[in-house]
């Protein structure tokens, strides 16, 4: 569900010509029609290839590619033809943003991003069919954050970097569960359509693009309009690299609020296993590092994020206040905010390094010690 604020802009509809434009781009009918399309490019890929982690499906396509060529040969060139809108310097702020704030970015990500994801019933679905968040949940989030810490080293997305490579073992790893759900034939079209579809992937862009701003702004970090829409443009490519179609890829701020709200219009819809998936999520990821966070203060926080009304859809109490738990915390954001933007580039630059070091020692306690078991080939 949308905030109050978002609700309203929602009745209001389209107020430009540009907006009757996306409005319409982005209907509840023409929605539900990206919900029959899948990732063909991956998925051809995926077809006979033995299931493996992440890491082992992509060196595969590229043994594949160099023997037979063919769909395996498509797949890499089209991960690495840079379309002719991305500039990388353009997009470099972007990237520097999500490494400056990688580790609130995670908080606002685990309490925010995905549990208003859970939300909508039918994308959450996969997760309940694969019982992935449920049995291994805080595995799962934190090879999450080795994608989002990846991407944020100083190669960013460019083709060839680490960031580059880990988004590419994301996108086969959605086409290897695609296919597992096809082969094993009890997954329900009917009701859920096609599994991690267009209109799915377009929605998990917005969790990490357009929720993580939102709910950083919430937590009290001043973000300029220059910083946020190199944040989007940053995330715009790795949706194109994850096998989103360039029609739901949003080219304005503007236009991508359009998109989160016409999206959580069309798919919201709590039900008993949104709560599960949510409560599952904050419970095992509590006191975990980097945060160590009780249960209570993550449901707090939660709140405070979503909002009162969706978490008592999620039913997601607490006998922490969520105003409490979060107002010194956002006043000392606010300050520390503010205090970053006084600070020299260098000094700015070493902070991003320290936070994205702190990133890194977070994701190896969680992730094990033994880099042989990752589901994704290295970390940054």
């Amino acid at each position: 569900m949308a905030t109050p604020t978002e609700l309203a802009r929602l009745r209001a509809g389209p107020s430009t010509p540009r907006e009757h434009i996306w409005f319409d781009r982005y209907s509840h009918s023409r929605l539900q029609s990206w919900r029959r399309v899948q990732d063909p490019l991956a998925d051809r890929c995926l077809e006979s290839v033995p299931f493996r982690r992440p890491s082992g499906l992509l060196e595969e396509v590229e043994r594949r590619a160099g023997e037979e060529g063919g769909v395996y040969r498509d797949f890499l060139e089209h991960c690495f033809t840079v379309p002719g809108w991305v500039d990388f310097e353009a997009m470099e702020l972007g990237r520097r943003m999500y490494r400056r704030h990688g580790a609130l970015q995670g908080l606002v990500l685990m309490c925010s991003s995905l549990v208003e994801g859970y939300a909508h019933n039918k994308p959450s679905q996969v997760l309940v069919a694969t019982g992935r968040l449920q049995k291994d949940v805080s595995r799962r989030i934190y090879e999450t954050g080795q994608m989002l810490h990846n991407i944020a080293a100083p190669d960013g997305l460019r083709p060839g970097g680490l960031g580059h490579r880990t988004v590419m073992e994301v996108r086969l790893l959605h086409a290897a569960v695609r296919r597992f759900l096809a082969e094993r034939g009890d997954w329900d079209e009917d009701r859920y359509d096609l599994p991690i579809n267009q209109e799915d992937m377009a929605g998990t862009v917005l969790e990490f693009d357009y929720m993580v701003v939102r709910g950083l702004k919430r937590m009290g970090l001043y973000i300029s309009r220059e910083e946020h829409e190199a944040m989007h443009y940053f995330w715009r490519y790795a949706g194109y690299l994850l096998g989103v179609d360039e029609a739901l890829l949003t080219t304005s701020l503007e236009e991508q609020e359009v998109l989160a709200l016409q999206l959580t219009s069309h798919l919201y819809d709590p039900t008993g296993d949104s709560e599960a998936l949510a409560k599952a999520l904050l419970r095992d990821m509590s006191n975990k590092p980097p945060f160590h966070l009780p249960y209570d203060v993550l449901v707090a926080v939660s709140r405070y994020l979503i909002g009162d009304a969706m978490a008592d859809d999620l039913n997601l109490h607490s006998r922490v206040s969520s105003a409490a738990a979060v107002r010194l915390t956002r006043a000392a954001l606010g300050a520390a905010s503010l205090g970053q933007r006084l600070l020299p580039d260098a000094a700015k630059r070493r902070l991003e390094d320290f936070n994205h070091g702190l990133g890194r020692r977070t994701l190896k306690v969680g992730l094990g010690g033994d880099p042989a078991r990752w589901g994704f080939k290295a970390l940054a």
